[in-house]
């Protein structure tokens, strides 16, 4: 399938062809035929699966281009946790208004000057809004931004929405805008608060599972090490003198954590360290992700939150210090290597806590490699697979009969084998019937076939 198969305006198909879109992602063929049809979609869907132009498409195909820009209307509402994810969107739009310059968007996040954003507001209402709720909510409070005529709103990154407690203000756009619009909410997870935040406002809703859909997670090996209770300094900096990244990531799950490993770097002589959590200031934060887009660090120590939804091209290696507690998470930590048909490589620091979170993303098809650290060098092992014991109430009534016989009584010389060959006896027993039945089933089939072909 193609782009052009969509039927979109002569201009989006033009920027497709400039950007070199081809042929769309799972989650665009799911989305596209639906949101275009202004029918409700709630979707699962990972970073980096090409969610951002499933819903973008269809908005900018159906937007009404016709009326002079000093009467323009705002005609969709795309609402963001992060002013990045924003600021991506926005820059996604204006690719498209460059072939179209009847089309406009207009970005409003935290840390900007909010007189500027009035200023602009009070010229134009754009047709595609992009914003972060809690400045959305402060220009519509103050009778500056139209949000009611709104035919299209979506939900960008829904879970971390919750996670950051922005879901009051995105509770009160949505009671602001009217005449029902098409309506749209992306997230990597559906919570409990948040099936009950959509059952209050999107009504039958097309529901598209493609969180099966890992971002270039064949690209990526993802590899445990295995520490042997190393503390996390010495275990870090074998890791790091062992590889020679492009650019590596390296993920804690506390933003107090992240000085201690720039310093841990800074003493093994890399002294540019690249840093992205929550107490940065906006300035900072913005002067920081340009540094690391231009590609000034070779290490980049990060928080999940404050760097979800921020795009870094290039990324080889990625490093977790210890597993997020949301292991969705990982996910999203190691989709950030790998891409555009690039390998990329995802370490874990492994030690026994991390068990029961290894068995789980294992279970949700992540593989892992084994290795461990000898001289500076990581070194692979192999992990003999151990073999499923049959626990005693897997076993039929007639073995555990026989088992029950043996068990608490006094036994003579070969008593092993006896019972093994009752115990024979009876898998023997079990098997002729088991052939039994899948005969009967056979002739059944047959017989049913049979009866088909004479008198349907």
């Amino acid at each position: 399938m193609k782009f052009t198969d969509f039927g979109f305006k002569k201009y989006i198909n033009g920027t497709l062809e400039q950007i070199e879109f081809i042929c769309p992602t799972s989650i665009q063929q799911k989305v596209i035929p639906l949101f275009k049809k202004y029918q409700n979609v709630i979707a699962l869907a990972h970073t980096g699966t090409g969610k951002t132009h499933s819903f973008l498409l269809p908005i900018l195909n159906n937007l009404d281009l016709t009326v002079f820009r000093e009467k323009s209307y705002v005609q969709a509402v795309i609402v963001t946790p992060t002013r990045e994810l924003a600021k991506q969107i926005y820059e996604n739009v204006r690719i498209f208004s460059k072939n179209n310059p009847d089309l406009s968007c207009g970005m409003f996040i935290g840390g900007e000057d909010i007189n500027k954003s009035i200023e602009q507001l009070e010229k134009i209402q754009p047709q595609i809004v992009v914003g972060t709720p809690t400045r959305l909510k402060e220009l519509y409070d103050q009778n500056k931004l139209r949000l009611t005529t709104a035919k299209y709103v979506v939900i960008d990154e829904c879970d971390m929405i919750f996670d950051l407690g922005f879901i009051e203000d995105v509770d009160y756009l949505m009671s602001k805008i009217n005449n029902n619009p098409t309506i749209g909410i992306f997230s990597a997870t559906i919570s409990e608060p948040l099936k009950i935040f959509a059952k209050k406002y999107v009504q039958n809703a097309s529901f598209i599972d493609d969180s099966n859909n890992k971002p270039s997670s064949n690209n990526v090996k993802h590899i445990l090490i295995d520490t042997k209770n190393r503390e996390t300094e010495e275990s870090l900096t074998k890791i790091i003198n062992s590889i020679n990244p492009f650019l590596c990531l390296i993920f804690v799950n506390q933003k107090e954590e992240v000085k201690n490993i720039v310093n841990i770097l800074r003493k093994n002589n890399i002294t540019r360290v690249g840093e992205i959590h929550g107490d940065l200031q906006p300035r900072t934060r913005m002067a920081m992700l340009k540094k690391i887009k231009n590609h000034e660090y070779n290490y980049v120590v990060a928080t999940d939150v404050a760097s979800r939804g921020v795009d870094i091209e290039g990324v080889s290696h990625v490093i977790s210090i210890d597993l997020p507690k949301d292991l969705n998470y990982y996910v999203h930590r190691s989709g950030r290597t790998g891409r555009n048909k690039l390998t990329g490589i995802s370490y874990v620091i492994f030690n026994a806590k991390n068990k029961d979170k290894i068995d789980e993303l294992t279970k949700k098809g992540i593989e892992f490699e084994i290795q461990k650290l000898v001289d500076n060098q990581l070194i692979d092992i192999t992990v003999k697979k151990q073999t499923k014991k049959t626990s005693y109430k897997e076993l039929d009534p007639e073995s555990k009969k026989i088992i029950s016989k043996y068990q608490n009584k006094k036994v003579k010389p070969g008593y092993r084998k006896k019972r093994k060959q009752e115990l024979e006896k009876v898998k023997s027993k079990i098997r002729r019937k088991h052939i039994k039945e899948s005969i009967e089933k056979i002739k059944k089939e047959k017989y049913k076939k049979r009866r088909q072909e004479l008198f349907d």
